[in-house]
């Protein structure tokens, strides 16, 4: 894991967190990275406690109750996933933020992660910066939502305490008889309600609630009812009341009223709006693969959790630096609206004054009825609106955009709501350039890989056809996706004496692929000088000679180079590195031609010894690369050298005209993957003259 150096000069958490020391338990396999990351967040004002598995991860927990778990994916004894499932089990383990790493392109594991209940994740290489934002946002989120518990523990404490409406009605609806507190509450007078139906002060998407409970009491249905219905302020907004309501028994046993009480429960809603919107964002911010898809979803989710009608989103055009419409949401309203879903094309245009206003004054901004004072703003009126709310969103001191919302009622100003948006905008600004970031990597991979597709073409039209004769040659050449820089060839030096040899490039990629094909031009046009090509070691010699690798240590490659003398039936040859070629011959075993020696371009000067063997008529002779049995199998375990032989020895037993049924088998063997390096492998046979 590799994560870069800590910005000393910034200390973003601990000016946040200031008043609040937050625990966090890094669990990662990699010492060193443990190292980094506690010096991070120690500079940030963090206590760390740092452990190398997932299960030293539970212990741990249990022992010190950490604010946040940072937690590596990938680890021996327990794994990052199965402790992320596992700590959801331990006591407050779901209410405990954990921010899983994963790598960028590891989409798989992303999802992984969400599934076993991380809260967010980081992608290799960690930037401190994105790393300290993150941290600073799953601890505050964390630590807000507990307040709202403690708060609303607190808040239902005091509600049983305070000074309710009491009230009265007939069987008619009518008011009977009301308290003072009425008016505190309502701001309607005693007077003004009296003799009129209860019903009136509710709001009308309400009424069929209100009604229902009521009809259930007068009818006898049932004794008692608690529900909780919006009512209207004098002002004209409405707040939540919570109703209880028990029928009212005459002499006779009639049921003649009802009496009940009204508290007023506005601001827990509000607390559980605010707490929604924060999840609900969080949400679809971990579910979205992408910007065109979260963009219609955040808006709908805030509009939805907070009540409010519409909608819109605008970004940054970086074309010209103008801001345009991105997307927009217009709520289905019900019979009783005046709003069709055709008028979201007007809005964009009513909009567009607010737009401008918030985008100057940079943080958010609600903006009622009596607020909305020029002629654009006050238009939003004449479609209906009577609140509006628009802030920010930032990445940084970077603006990239602004959301706006509004709705048909009339709502006094919020500043925890407020709050609340404007940590949302720089969340939505972290995840843009986010997404924008792993898009471009996405980019970039696709394009790679088309590189990586027409250098593998070109490397299969440089290998020869199979041989046939008395000495044939089959072979297969199945490129991995990241391409691992095999290459191989067989000519005739003149009509007695065959070259073959096959060769492997350190490390994946277009560099490797470059530099086999370079090997390649060079052994076929024979173009070493002082290098005699029917004597092997000679061949080995004047490309060590040649090709040293660079300074970073790359640029080195194996190589197995070998002549047959068709009339001495001999085989000279010479290995640089390259794993042990087979020989097997009818029922006798394999018997693998091992040769002590280094790679090509490890070190100058170094000679390279020459073999020879006698080859007997119906022998066969495999050469491959280390990507034909260096497979990591389904249970996790590395095939061997020797399983390797084991399967060339039962193929050769066979004597089967095709390679197809050992590739198959190894293919099995692999799970039916793709090979994560190159599949090179030749059978050269030696018919009888």
């Amino acid at each position: 894991m590799r994560i870069s150096s800590p910005l000393s000069s910034v200390d973003e958490m601990s000016q946040t967190l200031e008043s609040r020391i937050p625990l966090i338990l890094v669990v990662d396999d990699d010492r060193s990275t443990r190292m980094i990351l506690r010096l991070i967040l120690e500079q940030d004002g963090c206590e760390v406690v740092d452990v190398e598995n997932g299960q030293q991860c539970l212990n741990a927990y249990l022992a010190r109750k950490p604010d946040m778990v940072l937690l590596d994916a990938k680890m021996p004894v327990m794994d990052g996933f199965t402790c992320c499932a596992e700590l959801q089990k331990l006591p407050l383990g779901t209410s405990t933020p954990i921010l899983m790493i994963a790598g960028l392109e590891d989409q798989a594991s992303v999802d992984k992660a969400f599934a076993a209940g991380a809260m967010d994740y980081v992608t290799k290489p960690i930037h401190p910066p994105i790393l300290r934002r993150r941290l600073r946002h799953l601890l505050e989120a964390s630590w807000a939502e507990q307040a709202v518990r403690d708060s609303e523990a607190r808040y239902r404490s005091v509600v049983d305490h305070l000074k309710e409406v009491i009230f009265q009605i007939n069987q008619e609806g009518n008011v009977t008889f009301l308290n003072p507190i009425w008016c505190e509450l309502t701001g309607f007078s005693q007077q003004e309600a009296i003799n009129h139906p209860l019903g009136q002060f509710v709001h009308p998407e309400d009424h069929q609630t209100f009604n229902k409970q009521i009809e259930q009491l007068l009818l006898n249905h049932q004794s008692e009812c608690r529900f909780d219905v919006r009512f209207l302020h004098k002002e004209g907004s409405f707040g939540w009341m919570e109703i209880y309501a028990c029928a009212i028994l005459g002499p006779d046993d009639r049921i003649v009223g009802i009496s009940g009480s009204l508290a007023d429960i506005t601001e827990r809603k509000y607390q559980e709006q605010r707490f929604n919107v924060e999840q609900a964002t969080t949400r679809v911010l971990a579910e979205v693969a992408t910007l065109s898809e979260a963009f219609p979803r955040l808006l709908q989710a805030i509009s939805q959790s907070l009540g409010w009608e519409y909608g819109e989103l605008w970004l940054i055009d970086e074309s010209n630096y103008s801001l345009r419409c991105a997307e927009s949401w217009l709520a289905l309203r019900n019979k009783t609206s005046t709003v069709s879903v055709e008028s979201s094309s007007v809005h964009f245009a009513l909009a567009a004054s607010i737009i401008d206003r918030i985008w100057h004054y940079n943080r958010p901004l609600w903006l009622s009825d009596y607020e909305m004072q020029d002629a654009q703003v006050r238009s939003f009126q004449q479609a209906g609106m009577a609140t509006t709310l628009s802030f920010p969103i930032l990445e940084g001191y970077n603006r990239l955009g602004v959301m706006f919302f509004s709705k048909y009622e009339p709502q006094a100003k919020d500043p925890s709501l407020l709050n609340i948006m404007g940590s949302i905008g720089a969340q939505l600004g972290e995840f843009i350039m986010r997404k924008k970031a792993e898009e471009e990597v996405q980019r970039q991979h696709a394009k790679l890989q088309s590189e990586l597709n027409q250098a593998a073409a070109y490397v299969q039209s440089l290998i020869p056809p199979p041989l046939s004769g008395l000495i044939s040659i089959q072979h297969q050449f199945i490129p991995s996706n990241q391409l691992g820089g095999d290459a191989f060839d067989y000519y005739w030096l003149d009509t007695d004496h065959l070259a073959i040899y096959l060769l492997d490039v350190a490390g994946h990629g277009i560099r490797s692929t470059l530099l086999s094909v370079s090997v390649l031009n060079v052994v076929r046009s024979q173009s070493l000088l002082d290098t005699d090509f029917y004597q092997p070691s000679s061949v080995l010699d004047g490309l060590n000679e040649v090709f040293q690798m660079n300074e970073q240590g790359d640029d080195y490659f194996t190589i197995w180079y070998g002549v047959y003398n068709c009339k001495t039936q001999k085989l000279k040859y010479a290995s640089g590195g390259h794993p042990a070629v087979l020989l097997a011959f009818e029922q006798h075993p394999v018997k693998p031609l091992e040769v002590k020696s280094i790679p090509i371009g490890m070190m100058t000067g170094f000679p390279y010894d020459q073999y020879e063997c006698d080859i007997q008529a119906g022998s066969s002779l495999y050469l491959f690369s280390d990507g034909v049995y260096e497979i990591m199998q389904p249970n996790g375990e590395v095939w061997t050298f020797d399983e390797f032989i084991s399967i060339v020895s039962e193929y050769q037993h066979q004597q089967l005209d095709s390679l197809d049924p050992l590739f198959q088998q190894i293919q099995h063997i692999a799970g039916h993957k793709s090979f994560d390096d190159d599949y090179s492998l030749m059978k050269i046979s030696f018919d009888a003259a």
